[in-house]
């Protein structure tokens, strides 16, 4: 059996520095790495289920390519799921 996380030794953050996500100057960097990642949709699943009930002005960083307020869009656009695609 596998573990529900394993898609994260996939993803292409885990070798940068973590503080790349949450720093306006570096937001550029961080959205480019996230968008060539091959497990971006595991990604945004993961933190729309972890944020699901955080109000918009909560939801810090770039997670999945996405800022937090761009995150609250589509979790309000997308009631009741944490399954949400990219493309």
């Amino acid at each position: 059996m596998t573990a529900v996380r394993d898609w994260e030794a996939l993803s292409a953050c885990q070798w940068h520095d973590p503080d790349l996500w949450f720093t306006d100057r570096t937001r550029g960097r961080a959205i480019a790495i996230c968008v060539g990642c091959l497990v971006r949709e595991e990604c945004l699943t993961a933190v729309l289920a972890r944020e699901e009930s955080v109000p918009k002005a909560r939801r810090q960083g770039i997670a999945a390519g996405l800022t937090g307020a761009q995150r609250w869009e589509l979790a309000r656009k997308n009631p009741g799921t944490s399954e949400v695609r990219t493309e």
